[in-house]
């Protein structure tokens, strides 16, 4: 074969000219042509997903990147201080229920002998029946108010725990009482309170419901100073 534009004899079996380079092998076809405009055409696509793509995954790292930040600034709290928090509640609960049992019986009583009758099975019904929402009214309110006050509880006062939100915002009364909900439901399944063991910001399915993260507030004291 020689090259049309140097001269050069070369094998046939080549396809380009080893001395200037040119080539001389066999015209595209219109297919193969086509194929390479459509190639072209469809290279801007390509190049927008891959920004889309470049986009999204630098939008999901910084997401990610701030949430760890977040959890090693707030040291949130684990399991087992939480858990002994919520015995620390209970106990509280426990005394002011004996309380509230105490003093609405003594006031049955003293009601019932101001009014000269006897005790029995209506009034007793009634007693009981009132002294029960009076004690979800205690509970409920010993968890949203405090919450929803400080964020804290006695148990997570003693061990030095605080209920916040977003950003480290106090939470707001209707958050704790979403919380308090979602608590209720955690304690009936058993899962939402082991959620805690698991996952990364140690985060019941309460929390996660109500938006709040259960921070250990003395060890974000200590790095702050």
């Amino acid at each position: 074969m020689r090259c049309p534009k140097c001269g050069y004899i070369t094998f046939d079996q080549l396809t380009q000219c080893k001395r200037c380079g040119t080539s001389w092998g066999p015209e595209p076809s219109p297919s193969a042509l086509g194929e390479r405009e459509f190639a072209a055409e469809a290279k801007p696509s390509v190049i927008a997903l891959e920004l889309f793509l470049e986009d999204e995954f630098d939008r999901v790292y910084r997401r990610l990147k701030q949430e760890e930040e977040r959890s090693n600034r707030l040291r949130c709290a684990g399991f087992a201080r939480r858990a002994a928090a919520l015995v620390i509640d209970l106990s509280v609960v426990a005394v002011l229920s004996f309380l509230l049992f105490y003093i609405a019986t003594v006031s049955f009583s003293i009601g019932l002998a101001f009014h000269h009758r006897q005790l029995s099975a209506g009034n007793l019904g009634f007693f009981f029946r009132l002294l029960f929402f009076a004690w979800i009214a205690l509970v409920t309110g010993y968890f949203v108010i405090l919450h929803g006050m400080e964020g804290k509880t006695v148990g997570k006062w003693f061990l030095g725990l605080r209920v916040v939100g977003t950003e480290d915002r106090p939470v707001s009364y209707g958050q704790a009482l979403v919380r308090w909900i979602g608590t209720l439901i955690s304690g009936v399944s058993v899962l939402g309170f082991l959620w805690v063991l698991w996952q990364r910001e140690r985060r019941g399915w309460h929390d996660l419901l109500a938006g709040t993260w259960v921070i250990r507030e003395w060890a974000r004291v200590s790095r702050d100073v």
